[in-house]
């Protein structure tokens, strides 16, 4: 075997002797009873009504959708790649089929068709996982990208549906050592970059830090969650507070000219996300970092609720944030529900702020609700 194929294996063995296991690594949403759960039987001997498309195991060199002589990638290219769109929209109903199961068991008022949605979910996984779906290791930054896009999506709702199911559902081994492998090739592609020069260390590094700890989550891999976690602190320390100090925002998003409140918005997301990971894991987690997170958002909700009194925006007019976008306010209000401008953007969206795929589809109900709100 090729030495470049052992070091990334080496690199994690390492960790894990530095750092024994204490335990396997936790879920942030703990399996817990529900009404779905106890309607669970053998799900396995039913059949699926419905075909996944076919396991996309070719190259990922795909096109960024942005035009990439606008310095600010702020620009949609004027010809989207033909090829990168058809890839995009395998890869999409495939995850999206994983979601819609998750949420037909999450709403399922007959035995049927809970059992049903969980044979769908097990189903899909084990045809892309039999094929080694997703794993071609020939892929451009765009195509790595949307590796780790996608292995976010299906680690979260398959973490959600095992939450939902009292754990009842379960990886087989085929599943598990998929799951296992995008976890380390994203690990390999991503992890130049924490030491690499000239490289912007910005949302991309988070999302894959998000990816790489819900697989972790998915199957017991502490090392994952360890890996994950030095990009959390990297996404902390690269946060510029503001002159009167009231806020910090992250330059690289505030860059995006027009795009700033939406990227803003996106790269809290998987910071949140971590933040809670590395509680649940038993990972350092101070006042000083919730601070940190704290001004974070103060920065997050004034590019959506005041963006022209925030002179880090240059007068640039901002595009609309997708409701979604803001899924982050679901587990950082259920930390500091007192957190006066996270609330008053969440309170702008009634609510409204769930349901974001690319974290696997929504994940209000697994957190208490927000008090005195209306959803």
């Amino acid at each position: 075997m090729p030495m470049s194929k052992l070091l990334p294996g080496i690199g994690l063995l390492a960790m894990s002797l530095v750092f024994p296991h204490a335990h396997a690594a936790q879920s942030i949403w703990p399996a817990h009873p529900t009404p779905q759960s106890a309607m669970i039987a053998d799900y396995r001997t039913l059949v699926c009504t419905k075909e996944p498309p076919a396991p996309f195991t070719g190259s990922l060199r795909l096109q960024s959708k942005y035009d990439q002589r606008d310095a600010s990638k702020s620009t949609l290219r004027s010809s989207p790649d033909a090829d990168s769109e058809r890839i995009g929209k395998q890869v999409k109903q495939f995850v999206g089929g994983l979601i819609y199961a998750s949420k037909r068991f999450q709403g399922a008022k007959k035995p049927q068709d809970a059992n049903m949605a969980l044979a769908c979910q097990d189903q899909w996984l084990q045809r892309w996982a039999d094929a080694g779906a997703l794993l071609n290791p020939d892929a451009t930054g765009t195509g790595m990208a949307a590796r780790k896009w996608a292995l976010a999506a299906m680690a979260g709702t398959v973490l959600l549906t095992q939450a939902a199911s009292d754990g009842k559902l379960q990886l087989s081994d085929t599943q598990r050592t998929w799951f296992t492998d995008l976890g380390e090739l994203v690990i390999r592609e991503y992890d130049p970059r924490r030491s690499a020069s000239g490289v912007y260390f910005n949302n991309h590094d988070y999302w894959a830090a998000w990816a790489v700890a819900a697989t972790g989550m998915l199957v017991g891999r502490d090392d994952f969650i360890r890996w994950a976690d030095g990009n959390l602190r990297r996404g902390l320390a690269q946060a510029v507070r503001s002159n009167q100090g009231n806020y910090a925002y992250l330059p690289l998003e505030v860059a995006r000219s027009k795009l700033a409140a939406n990227y803003s918005q996106y790269a809290l997301v998987p910071l949140v996300l971590l933040s809670e990971s590395a509680r649940a894991n038993g990972l350092p987690w101070s006042s000083q970092d919730q601070q940190t997170l704290d001004l974070l958002a103060n920065f997050a909700a004034r590019t959506v609720l005041d963006p022209a009194d925030l002179p880090e925006l240059k007068g640039q007019s901002q595009s609309d944030v997708a409701p979604y976008k803001m899924a982050w306010l679901i587990p950082f209000l259920q930390r500091n529900p007192g957190h006066a401008l996270a609330r008053q953007l969440y309170d702008s969206q009634d609510g409204e702020v769930d349901n974001y795929s690319q974290l696997g589809g929504p994940i209000k109900a697994f957190y208490s609700p927000v008090p005195g709100s209306r959803s």
